[in-house]
């Protein structure tokens, strides 16, 4: 059986939105396509990777929380990949996704956390901008569990029933950027129901 790709997975927060459009209409054209596909491949499934269009109308692939992007990688008029570490402010560009793999080694766990310039906005006037911030959670049903995951994070908060899951998930958030947990409940989360949540639900 055929693997879905997971660039496929893709979606930017706009109509017409699916990652082949976006990536034809703001990553270079359709010559691009390609190489953007393999790089959705590499990212997509990564944590806390999301793929937007910025500066105007540049396709990017960024790594960072609450808007920040400590690691940006696009697809160059060459057909091979830019890199950038923000954080070091150096860049590098790379023949395939097998060097950008070698790029993020000794980067990429590092990035994904908030950096001190991020956690000190987010913790600014009580933490505003953390409860204020909607955090995306996706909630999928397996063995007797609910999971709700956060884009963010590796790990997944589990729990017998969805509210226990979403509520862990937002105590996990809390404790990245290191926020007292009883802020939790003030936390703004949307979360989406899988196909395996759903069929749970409507069976129980």
């Amino acid at each position: 059986m055929n693997e879905i790709p997971a660039y496929l997975s893709v979606k930017v927060n706009f109509g017409n939105s699916d990652y082949d459009n976006v990536c034809d209409t703001f990553g270079g054209g359709i010559d691009r396509l390609p190489a953007w596909r393999e790089l959705g491949n590499l990212l997509a499934h990564r944590p806390g990777w999301h793929f937007d269009v910025v500066n105007q109308g540049e396709a990017l692939w960024c790594l960072g929380v609450l808007g920040e992007c400590r690691l940006a990688i696009h697809v160059t008029g060459g057909l091979q990949y830019h890199c950038y570490d923000h954080g070091a402010d150096s860049d590098t560009v790379a023949a395939d996704t097998t060097a950008v793999e070698s790029w993020l080694k000794g980067r990429e766990e590092a990035a994904q956390q908030p950096s001190p310039l991020i956690i000190e906005i987010a913790s600014a006037d009580s933490w505003k901008l953390l409860k204020s911030h909607p955090f995306r959670l996706r909630v999928s049903w397996s063995d007797g569990y609910y999971a709700a995951s956060v884009a963010a994070l590796a790990e997944a908060s589990f729990g017998r029933t969805v509210a226990e899951a979403v509520n862990g998930a937002a105590e996990m958030i809390c404790q990245l950027f290191g926020a007292p947990v009883e802020f939790s409940p003030d936390l703004t989360l949307a979360a989406e129901l899988d196909e395996t949540a759903v069929r749970h639900i409507r069976t129980a």
